[in-house]
């Protein structure tokens, strides 16, 4: 699959605004009390994604440390 990097700015933009407008119209909140809240939330999931990823890194590069100095094999 491509992922996200394979989709236009404009297309992310345009999905971004129909789903905000969509979740303003079904719940009754204004449009940019739904923005603020995505936002937040957007911000809490990569925040601890990006911790995730750095501690798999860290694990990976010990790992790769321990085989090359032969304390461990695979």
């Amino acid at each position: 699959m491509f992922g996200l990097a394979a989709l236009p700015w404009s297309s992310l933009v345009h999905g971004a605004k129909h789903a905000v407008r969509w979740l303003s119209l079904h719940t009754g909140l204004p449009a940019l009390v739904v923005a603020a809240v995505l936002v937040v939330v957007g911000y809490r999931i990569l925040k601890k994604s990006a911790r995730f990823a750095v501690e798999v890194a860290l694990v990976a590069a010990l790992l790769v440390a321990a085989t090359s100095a032969g304390w461990i094999h695979f």
